[in-house]
């Protein structure tokens, strides 16, 4: 009876035993989740966690740089940037008198019309003063840079070949153009005309309408006389050369003249428009040889008042797209600043208008309208060039061509710097 109840209490506790496991004894089951644990890995499998914003930064491209534009590019938006006044005052260069200072007249015309670049004469330089009119100069030069109102600096410019044409009392005497031909010396040239730069840009001038290109069979027969380097065209274009040469070493530029050639006539076109009858393959062979050998270093060439019939038969060659646009650019090559003579000149005024010959000239494609001291003529360019692009005549195009050659003047000459502004 005691054996029996021993089993019976061993029984009970083995069934108890086995109630508290949920598994078969010997198989361990894993610990069940807690709902907290459940819930975080399904989140896990199914969501993307949200980007850091310092993730979405090194995710995100770099913005690809604008291609860094060319001086060439840079000065267009430049002149992009001014306005339709300004550019038009750019394509003048005008004349006042007076020797102390810029005249009232004057100062209001420069100023409203926003003049890009003056012209002095010989009545404007005091010669027989103690140092020869240097000092004098520089003081009304300065006078006409103190009226400038532009941001944009002024060309001043004056006209020094030697010989007869000197303007100052010079301490070195300047040999003619003839002179300096005779003797053939690059050398001398050179040095004459670096003397002469220093000379201007010391009176605050830093143009000179120099040297004279036109070539003739017989100078002394034409009204430039001396003023002519020689009969033979190799010589004016080796001379010519030497003097442009020398006029950048002393940090001047140089408009020669007066294209496409006086030498083959004795009138002056001062007084009348001067007829020459000659064919363009003859100014080929001889006139145009010494600009074609020079153009490549000269700033600037000043278009003569003088008909060709024989080239064009409609208008006198400062007038003239046949000379200015197919011959000095297209088949001489020259991308400088093309130059009117004088608009005061009898030979351009018998002609035209001034209104419309400022027009024309543009239109032919020039630059750069010289007229001295008239202030009426000076205003009848204005009023015409105005005119003009308003209506459309003279596009916005056509103007930045040539306010793009003016500007690229003033800055191998003046320093002047229209980026340095910029970040």
């Amino acid at each position: 009876m005691k054996k029996f109840w021993c089993l019976f209490l061993i029984a009970i506790l083995l069934l108890g035993c086995v109630a508290e496991s949920d598994a078969p004894i010997g198989i361990v089951s894993p610990a069940p989740e807690t709902p907290e644990v459940a819930e975080a890995t399904a989140d896990t499998e199914t969501e993307t966690p949200e980007p850091t914003p310092e993730a979405t930064a090194v995710q995100t491209e770099a913005p690809t740089p604008e291609p860094t534009r060319s001086p060439e590019e840079r000065l267009y938006a430049y002149i992009e940037g001014l306005s339709t006044e300004e550019k038009i005052g750019q394509l003048c260069m005008f004349g006042f008198s007076g020797t102390k200072e810029i005249g009232a007249d004057f100062k209001k015309i420069l100023q409203e019309y926003r003049i890009g670049s003056v012209m002095l004469y010989g009545q404007n330089i005091v010669r027989t003063n103690s140092d020869g009119g240097f000092l004098q100069c520089s003081r009304l030069t300065d006078s006409i840079n103190g009226a400038n109102k532009s941001a944009i600096p002024l060309l001043i410019g004056l006209d020094v070949e030697g010989g007869r044409v000197t303007r100052f009392h010079w301490k070195t005497t300047l040999k003619s153009a003839q002179t300096l031909g005779s003797k053939n010396s690059d050398s001398l040239a050179f040095e004459q005309f670096r003397y002469i730069a220093e000379g201007l840009t010391n009176a605050g001038i830093n143009v000179n309408l120099a040297p004279c290109l036109d070539v003739a069979k017989e100078p002394g027969k034409t009204f430039l006389g001396n003023r002519i380097i020689s009969s033979d065209e190799e010589i004016v274009s080796d001379i010519g050369l030497a003097c442009v040469e020398g006029l950048h070493d002393g940090g001047c530029l140089s408009i020669v003249k007066h294209f496409p050639g006086h030498g083959a006539t004795d009138a002056d076109s001062h007084q009348i428009t001067p007829v020459v009858q000659k064919s363009f393959a003859s100014l080929q062979s001889y006139e145009l040889i010494p600009f074609s050998h020079v153009l490549g270093e000269a700033d600037g060439v000043l278009v003569a008042h003088i008909s060709y019939p024989k080239i064009d038969d409609a208008h006198i060659a400062s007038q003239s797209e046949i000379f200015i646009t197919e011959i000095l650019r297209g088949e001489l090559g020259f991308s400088g600043i093309v130059m009117s003579d004088d608009f005061r000149m009898d030979g351009l005024r018998k002609q035209t208008s001034l209104q419309k010959g400022a027009v024309r000239f543009i239109l032919a494609g020039g630059d750069l309208i010289l007229c001295g001291a008239n202030h009426s003529y000076q205003r009848e360019i204005l009023k015409g060039l105005y005119a003009a692009v308003e209506d459309g005549t003279i596009s916005e195009a056509r103007l930045n061509e040539s306010v793009y050659r003016i500007l690229s003047a003033k800055m191998r000459v003046t320093g002047w710097d229209p980026f340095e502004n910029e970040e």
